[in-house]
Order: structure tokens, then C-alpha cells, then sequence
């Protein structure tokens, strides 16, 4: 076996060659003379404790070892009576150590060496007595591959008692998994009486051990690890090593640094949620973390990770460690959730994602007033009964049919859905109209109008206008009996006869043609049609006779602007006062004289009027707010009232998109259960639109 580079052996043979000047024509040692002489009867039993070597002897030569650092005294080794031998060896006049381990048994006077490895190597003892012990030992001293015999005296040695152990104070966990705050040390097996072990702890930002309490003391000499189970809380903990003996304070280890924020906690394995009526209930394991700090419950809209739309939306705070139950009675507005358990440190970190237990489950559940719709691109509020119409994409992944529901809000019940689905897009809202043909659910279909009956939802026949090519706009004036249509040059009136259109008069609006069509326009309780489009600044307002001819127009300082068209309307019409809300820039404007008549600061998105026109109803969520867990929409109606200038705000169940008075003055709202842009915007596959009633304060 070859001794190891720093072996106590190896040193003192080194001293001998140099003091005897071996050259390299030395004859080797005959191997079978190497065990003659060993001291048969040689005990174990005298071989216990401390030694150090002070000479050494070759081919009857003898010469003294040197001590290496005179404050640290001699290199020593040691025989223990549990099978382990070491030796240790100063480094520099600091006296820090280095210590090789091997494990011993004696055999008819032959030490045999063994490494951790199970390589071997023997010794011969030729002299053994209470204080001197002389043994063989082999060694290639030319390095030509042939082994030579030299002899080492050792005696009894008392070494300078040194702290070989607090260098050894570290963290407990040597793949630092951060599950526990603790750590390990070597334990003291030197030659005096040992008394106790200390820990100190320090905290905060000055962590150090002037400021250190003791937090354990330890008398069993074996016990070499201290786990804190009850840490302060605090962004950063030290701890360092104390060690005594009968003759005092040994020594002390460096202060080690703690960052418990990095604490990692296991995850809870979350039960299968259990659905009975409109309740979801959760079980879990408990947390056996001595730094528990509490359970947080999530409801998500995805399984996990990131990406578009994706919400977490906490539920519960559990702080009892023994509560491994939870009911929600209040589940979320969305279709399918996602329920999702957090185990958290006190220290801020929390439990992440893991494949050995499940933390977290999709629940097959959605509110009934959730309507089946992932999108709304167009809806129309019925003035006279509890109903909104809308036309939308099925909810579901990847690509979904569109169709049309009624839906009554006061049951909660999807009514009617469209035999026939429109198979057009469009960018033109659709209309409930009221007229001599019935209640009536229009949508515009390329050069076509279809009727459908709005109660229910049964198309009726597709009408071509007569003289019109493309529709940008339509809607129906009660006062003359006409409809009315425009394009992107011209504006058309026609007299319907059922499933006919025929053409009254035409005439051209804006001279320059603008792209990116919506020529849209409002029919005034007048008899006036008001016309714009989002590229020009001004608008057209059009006279019409009693028989729908065309007799003059003028432009006027309202501008149709361009707000998302799948948020609200951009111009807000009210007869009872006379009103256009320019719902971008909140002005208030006359509907008669087409002034300017005031402004107002709040809601920021106004999407509707009351019936008498005292009252603007919205929101304050801009639908160019970015979509996460920081963004600050909010579940709240805002009413301003125009006559006290008061705002009142009234909290939702959802994220208000459109609210409006109805027929009987109460405040409906068309609400998403996520945050989102608007109706039209498709959040990760989910349903989670429904109509409510705005309890007002």
C-alpha cells in the first residue's frame, strides 16, 4: 500500500534519508525477513493511545524526527479500541491538522492497516512496553519498485490538547436539500474530560457572534447534530460551534450563515375534491415541517406554469397545522377549476409543483348561470323583458363552434339557442328589433340580413336590401316604419315587406373613403340619423321626411371614436334627456343641438346609461391593463350620478365588462369570472361569462 502524501510515515522516513543520505544502489530488504522479530505476544490492549515518533532506524542507523512547529509539539497517532487508527500531522505553526483514518487489528505481533478502500498495510512490532513501542515498517525508499524495511520508535505522547473538531461545524445536509435548519460536527475524542457542546445563534442583517444568544447545550459527547426547530423570524441566521473540556473552553468554529428564505417544504398530497350542489370540498395530509406557517388554497384557470390569461386566485388561509379540510362554498365563476394547495414556511417561501404527490386537481364543476360560451362577440339587451341575446364561441379547446343563446337573467337559463348558427363573420353588432313583424334578432351576413325570432332563436329568412352591396351598419327606425343602412359611401333607406327590402332614397356621407369599414350611425327619436366613422373627426346628421327621403344633412363636432368595438358602444345614445355619451373621452353631448354639454371623470369606461339619462354606469378596469395576478382589476360597479355629481360604487361577483339599467331600473352587469380584456377575448379555453344583478349600497 502507498502511504498516503501527507502519511506521519512518510514524513519520518524522509527525515531519515536526508539525515543518512541513502543512495540509490541500496539493496532492498528480503520481504521474508520483514516479519522476523514481530512480538507474538504483543496486546492490543497495550497498544491503546497516543504515540509519537522519535526516531527512526535504517541498517543500523538511527536518527532523531524533528518536531515540525515548536508551539504545536509532535505529530502524534493514535490506536482506538474501536478498531480505528489516526494519525495527525500540523500543517503550518497555526497548528491546523491533516488526519488520515484507517482501522486496525493486531495479529501475532503484525498491525494490519486497512483502508476505507480495503487496501492494506502491516507493521511488525519488535518492542512493546507501557511507553516505547518499535515496529517494522515497509517502504520503497529508492522509488525502483522493490520494498525496503525501516524501523520507527515511537513513545507515549500527551499532545497539546488543539481543537481538531470545530473545523468540522457545518451544514447537516450535504446535498443541501434545505428541508431543516441544523448542523453536524466531529465529535471530541481527545485526552481530557469532556464537559458540553454549545450552540449560538445570531440574526438579522448584523448577524455576528457578538450579538449571538445560546440556543443549546449538549453534554453527550456523541451527539453531534443540532436541528433549530424553533428559529426567529428573520432574514438571516448564524450559528457557530462552542467545545469544553475539564480545562475550559476548547474552542469555537466560524460563524456559519443561514438564509432561511431558501427552506424548502414538502408539498401536501391533495385529495380528489368531492362536487355535492354548488359546494367543492378539499382534504389533505398535514404538514409535519417544523416551520410551517400555513395552507394556502388557490383556485387556478390552468394546471400550471405560465402563459396568456393564466390566473391564480387565492381562497384560503388555513393556519392550523391539525385543519386538513376545507369547503368552498363560494366556488369560482369559471368553468373547471383548478384547486391547488400551498404549504408555506414562516419564513415566505412556499411548497412548489411536485411528481411524488399530487397537489393539485381539475374539478369537473361550473355555476349554472355560467353561460357555455369561452367568447361573446356581440350581445344585444333586451329593453322590455329580462333577456340579453349574444353570439359566441362554445367553450372548450382549440376550435369551437360560434352560436346564438337567449338568455333570461332573472332564471339564469339559457332560454333558446339558434337553429342555425350564422355561418359569417361580421364586425357588425347584431340587433333586437321591435316592429310590425315581431321581436326579431338581426345579424348581418355578407350583402344579407337574417332574421331570426328572438323568442325562439328560429331563423326566418335571409333578406337581400334592395341597392345596397355591403352593409357596414343597420338599424331599424319605428318612428317612420324604414330601416335604414349604410355602406362605406353611401346611407340607404328601404321599406321592409317581410323577407323584402325595397329601396326609398340614397345619398353619399364622407367624401374621402375610409378603410377599415364601421360607417356606423344612431337613429335620434327626432327623426334625425346621425352618422361616423372612428377616421374622421366630425359626423354627418342626416334629415329624412316622413316617408324616408333624404332632405339635408350637417356636420357636427361629435366624433364616433375608435373604442374597442367589442367592449361597448362609442357613442351612447339616450332619448330621455337628449343625450350622446362619448364613451372614450366622457363627454356628455345634446342629441338636438350637438353641443358640447359637459364632462365627467369617472367610471373611465362607461358602458351604459340609465333609462332617464341621470346615471352613467362602468368600470374602472382599462381593458389595456395586462392580464395577471398584479394587475388591479377589480370586481366593482362605478354610477355616476349627473345631477349630485356623486359616484357611488357597488362591489360585483365578477369582473364587470358591460353594465346597464333595465326595463324594471335595476343594474344588470354582463361579468367575466376572469380578468380580461373583454367579452370578445378568449381566456384560456374557459367559460366564465354570466349576467348579474348589481346589489347596489
Amino acid at each position: 500500500m502507498g502511504l498516503p502524501k501527507f502519511s506521519l510515515r512518510a514524513w519520518c522516513i524522509f527525515v531519515l534519508l536526508i539525515a543518512l543520505g541513502c543512495s540509490k544502489d541500496d539493496d532492498p530488504a528480503d520481504p521474508d525477513n520483514f516479519y522476523k522479530g514481530a512480538v507474538a505476544n504483543a496486546s492490543s490492549a497495550d497498544l491503546l493511545g497516543y504515540w509519537a515518533i522519535f526516531e527512526a532506524e535504517y541498517e543500523g542507523a538511527r536518527v532523531p524526527i524533528p518536531i515540525n512547529y515548536t508551539d504545536c509539539g509532535r505529530d502524534f497517532f493514535v490506536y482506538r479500541d474501536n478498531g480505528a487508527y489516526q494519525e495527525y500531522l500540523y500543517t503550518n505553526s497555526g497548528c491546523e491538522t491533516v488526519s488520515n483514518q484507517f482501522q486496525w487489528e493486531l495479529s501475532k505481533g503484525v498491525v494490519t492497516l486497512r483502508t476505507l478502500s480495503g487496501s492494506t498495510d502491516d507493521l511488525v512490532i519488535i518492542k512493546l512496553s507501557a511507553n516505547e513501542l518499535q515496529f517494522k515498517a515497509r517502504v520503497d525508499i529508492d522509488e525502483d519498485g522493490a520494498l525496503d524495511v525501516v524501523v520507527l520508535i515511537a513513545k507515549r505522547y500527551t499532545p497539546n490538547e488543539n481543537d481538531f473538531y470545530t473545523q468540522s461545524f457545518r451544514y447537516y445536509d450535504t446535498d443541501y436539500n434545505y428541508k431543516l435548519i441544523g448542523y453536524t460536527w466531529q465529535p471530541y475524542d481527545g485526552f481530557h474530560t469532556f464537559e458540553k457542546y454549545e450552540i449560538y445563534r445570531s440574526q438579522g442583517d448584523n448577524c455576528s457572534k457578538a450579538n449571538a444568544e445560546l440556543v443549546a447545550t449538549i453534554t453527550d459527547v456523541d451527539k453531534t447534530e443540532y436541528f433549530d426547530l424553533t428559529p426567529p423570524i428573520s432574514n438571516n441566521l448564524c450559528y457557530f460551534l462552542r467545545i469544553y473540556t475539564d480545562q475550559g473552553l476548547l474552542g469555537e468554529s466560524y460563524l456559519e450563515t443561514f438564509d432561511p428564505f431558501y427552506l424548502r417544504i414538502d408539498p401536501m398530497n391533495l385529495n380528489e375534491p368531492t362536487v355535492a350542489g354548488n359546494t367543492i370540498s378539499l382534504s389533505w395530509a398535514a404538514s409535519e415541517s417544523p416551520y410551517f406557517s400555513h395552507y394556502e388554497i388557490i383556485v387556478r384557470n390552468h394546471e400550471g406554469g405560465s402563459g396568456y390569461g393564466y390566473q391564480d386566485i387565492p381562497v384560503a388561509t388555513i393556519t392550523d397545522r391539525e385543519t386538513t379540510e376545507w369547503v368552498d362554498e363560494n366556488p369560482p365563476y369559471f368553468e373547471n377549476p383548478f384547486y391547488h394547495i400551498r404549504v408555506h414556511t414562516l419564513f415566505g417561501n412556499y411548497s412548489e409543483y411536485s411528481t411524488d404527490v399530487t397537489t393539485f386537481w381539475q374539478v369537473p364543476f361550473k355555476r349554472p348561470e355560467i353561460l357555455s360560451l369561452k367568447l361573446i362577440k356581440f350581445y344585444a339587451i333586451d329593453p322590455s323583458e329580462p333577456v340579453v341575446y349574444f353570439w359566441g364561441q362554445e367553450s372548450g379547446e382549440g376550435l369551437q363552434p360560434y352560436t346564438m343563446l337567449r338568455v333570461n337573467y332573472d332564471t339564469q337559463q339559457t332560454e333558446a339557442v339558434a337553429d342555425i348558427s350564422p355561418p359569417s363573420d361580421t364586425n357588425v353588432p347584431i340587433k333586437l328589433i321591435v316592429s310590425p313583424n315581431g321581436k326579431e334578432l338581426v345579424v348581418h351576413q355578407g350583402v344579407e340580413l337574417h332574421f331570426y325570432d328572438a323568442t325562439t332563436m328560429q331563423f326566418k329568412y335571409a333578406v337581400d336590401p334592395e341597392g345596397v352591396f355591403s352593409i357596414q351598419d343597420f338599424n331599424y327606425d319605428s318612428l317612420r316604419d324604414i330601416w335604414v343602412i349604410s355602406d362605406g359611401d353611401d346611407i340607404f333607406t328601404l321599406q321592409r315587406d317581410n323577407a323584402n327590402m325595397a329601396l326609398i332614397d340614397t345619398t353619399p356621407h364622407f367624401v374621402e373613403h375610409q378603410g377599415g369599414g364601421r360607417y356606423e350611425f344612431i337613429i335620434l327619436k327626432n327623426g334625425q340619423i346621425i352618422l361616423g366613422h372612428y377616421n374622421e373627426a366630425t359626423s354627418f346628421v342626416f334629415d329624412l321626411d316622413a316617408n324616408g327621403n333624404f332632405i339635408g344633412s350637417q356636420s357636427v363636432n361629435i366624433q364616433f371614436r375608435n373604442n374597442n368595438q367589442y367592449k361597448t358602444e362609442q357613442l351612447l345614445y339616450n332619448a330621455s334627456m337628449d343625450l350622446l355619451v362619448d364613451t372614450e373621452q366622457n363627454r356628455l353631448y345634446s342629441s338636438t343641438t350637438f353641443q358640447n354639454l359637459s364632462s365627467f371623470e369617472k367610471p373611465n369606461f362607461p358602458t351604459g346609461i340609465s333609462v332617464d339619462g341621470t346615471k352613467i354606469f362602468g368600470t374602472d378596469n382599462d381593458y389595456n391593463w395586462n392580464i395577471d395576478d398584479d394587475s388591479p382589476h377589480k370586481k366593482e360597479a362605478i354610477i355616476f350620478n349627473r345631477n349630485t355629481l356623486g359616484i357611488t360604487k357597488a362591489e360585483t361577483l365578477g369582473y364587470p365588462q358591460i353594465l346597464f339599467e333595465n326595463f324594471r331600473g335595476e343594474v344588470i352587469s354582463i361579468s367575466s369570472g376572469l380578468k380580461k380584456e373583454t367579452l370578445y377575448r378568449n381566456v384560456n379555453d374557459t367559460a366564465d361569462i354570466f349576467i348579474e344583478k348589481v346589489q347596489m349600497p
